[in-house]
């Protein structure tokens, strides 16, 4: 079963710390063919601060957003979102816990092409079996500048106003946490950019908390912080960010791999 480590019940109200991650480890294969994609990484973040994390290719920035949100379970180590430890639960009370407190947006949108744009935004909430206010998601979808099309379907918007509907069905669910992989990497400039800052409006005027795999400096400073990954381990911290200070980290990555943060 789920743990709690403030005691906390699943209505009380959110936990101070959005996400706890405590010497998590992750190997992939066996014997000679075996690959640590997380080698004991320990962090904390607060909650409603936006977070991007960054590494070069098979650093194991997906890992750890996918053991982090509970996609994928971890061999050794605690994970806490929320004030609830994901380890050791049944694959049904992870899903329930998705569903009803983590929010996600990927680089593929994940969109089903046969569904509306107002029937994409909503889906989570029937799968979870919980009431569809269309009202809310109308509201929601205005929000993210798609007011004028909820009854178009994906292959009628561009890949920015796709990415904005997933944005819009993380958000239907008043998510604590919204996990964020690659979610600019096949936008242009400009699509990119209205993404992220919505990014940003979820942490700063809705007060959710975003965790944000990237592998470009300029989304990265649209963050509060950056968490650096090398091989496996956490590399350093940057607060405030900006996209040559986040270049220049990049450039230097793994001179000075640290243990945690």
């Amino acid at each position: 079963m789920f743990r709690t480590g403030s005691r906390r019940r699943h209505d009380t109200g959110p936990a101070a710390e959005a996400l706890r991650l405590v010497k998590v480890t992750k190997t992939y294969g066996s014997d000679d063919s075996a690959v640590t994609a997380l080698d004991g990484v320990t962090l904390g973040l607060g909650r409603g601060t936006f977070t991007a994390v960054m590494g070069p290719s098979g650093s194991g920035k997906s890992t750890l957003l996918q053991c982090a949100a509970g996609l994928d379970r971890p061999d050794h180590g605690i994970v806490v979102v929320d004030g609830t430890e994901l380890t050791g639960g049944t694959e049904a009370e992870l899903t329930r816990f998705r569903r009803g407190r983590v929010g996600f947006v990927f680089q593929q949108y994940n969109l089903l092409d046969t569904l509306t744009v107002a029937q994409n935004t909503v889906l989570p909430l029937k799968l979870a079996g919980q009431r569809v206010d269309r009202g809310r998601a109308r509201e929601i979808l205005t929000r993210v500048g798609l007011g004028d099309r909820l009854g178009h379907r994906p292959d009628q918007l561009s890949g920015g106003q796709r990415q904005r509907v997933a944005i819009a069905r993380a958000l239907v669910c008043e998510p604590r946490v919204i996990f964020a992989d690659e979610p600019t990497g096949a936008l242009d400039t400009r699509s990119a950019r209205t993404v992220l800052r919505l990014l940003q409006e979820a942490v700063r005027v809705h007060g959710r908390t975003v965790v944000m795999v990237t592998h470009d400096p300029v989304a990265a400073s649209y963050a509060d912080s950056v968490l650096f990954l090398a091989d496996g381990r956490l590399a350093g911290q940057l607060q405030a960010p900006t996209a040559d200070a986040v270049a220049e980290r990049l450039a230097h990555l793994g001179d000075d791999v640290t243990a945690g943060v």
